[in-house]
């Protein structure tokens, strides 16, 4: 089925049709939201093996990213760009999971830190390896294909003003 027109390219031309505004802009919406869907689904796939959900798992790689593997919870939240409300709630099930501690600050009574736990880091380690195996959701994509999106994608970021 060679002759079959992949479906952004027929949105894109249905929207110009249709006297849609900015076509090309309304397809690479389309195009950016059908990614998300197809990687989403994947690495939901392979997180519903662990039992560990997408925040959760950011949650857990951003700790480990940390040389004492440590973040208070407002920068978690601000790294992760996510509401604290949410990083509260999904820590609150890897706490009960074992797989990060939280701790009141000793330097500010305010602050309150998540540490990942030795069992959250031998489950992110777990988890990782799971992920790897499908290329985080890009299966089938070449390194050199997922470096050039990681590149165009910054680009796009930038010229939105995000980096």
């Amino acid at each position: 089925m060679a002759d079959e027109i992949d479906p952004i390219e027929w949105s894109r031309r249905a929207w110009e049709d249709g006297k849609g505004p900015a076509p090309d802009h309304f397809a690479a919406m389309a195009a950016v939201v059908r990614l998300e869907q197809l990687v989403g689904a994947a690495l939901d796939r392979a997180l519903r093996e662990h039992g560990v959900s997408r925040t959760g798992y950011q949650i857990l790689a951003t700790l480990s990213l940390e040389p004492d593997r440590t973040l208070a919870m407002g920068q978690l939240s601000k790294r992760l760009l996510l509401h604290p409300t949410t990083v509260s709630l999904i820590a609150d099930k890897l706490q009960a999971r074992g797989l990060l501690s939280r701790v009141q600050s000793e330097t500010d009574r305010r602050t309150t830190l998540a540490s990942l736990t030795d069992e959250g880091a031998h489950t992110l380690t777990i988890v990782s390896e799971s992920l790897s195996e499908i290329n985080y959701g890009f299966e089938g994509v070449s390194p050199r294909l997922a470096i050039t999106l990681t590149e165009i994608i910054r680009q796009v970021r930038h010229d939105m003003g995000d980096a």
